[in-house]
């Protein structure tokens, strides 16, 4: 018999008793003491989720999208569309309720 546990870590990330009144606010200076100091349980913060062989996936991927953002960002110029409306909404993750169409420009 096997049991599995599942963590809902988007609702962890802005729970009001771990990192305080402002946990559905974006305020990156909370993390300027480190993970420790931002919040009271500094184990319930997964970004990448948990592990021991996420760290080698996690910088894997994170290369890869930095190589992607320089290919995208010295080729194109990006500008969101005058018909945005900011609706953010709260499903699995945090979005705009009526995305976020964006004006590509090749450079």
């Amino acid at each position: 018999m096997s049991v599995s546990i599942w963590n809902f870590v988007s609702a962890l990330h802005q729970e009001p008793e771990i990192w305080g009144p402002d946990a559905d606010k974006f305020n990156p200076g909370r993390f300027a003491n480190g993970v420790t100091g931002a919040c009271k349980f500094p184990h319930v913060y997964m970004p990448f989720g948990i592990g021991p062989h996420l760290y080698l996936a996690m910088q894997f991927a994170l290369t890869e999208l930095k190589i992607l953002l320089i290919l995208l960002f010295s080729n194109f110029s990006f500008s969101i569309s005058p018909e945005y409306r900011h609706s953010p909404v709260f499903k699995l993750v945090l979005e705009p309720e009526h995305g976020a169409n964006l004006l590509v420009k090749r450079v």
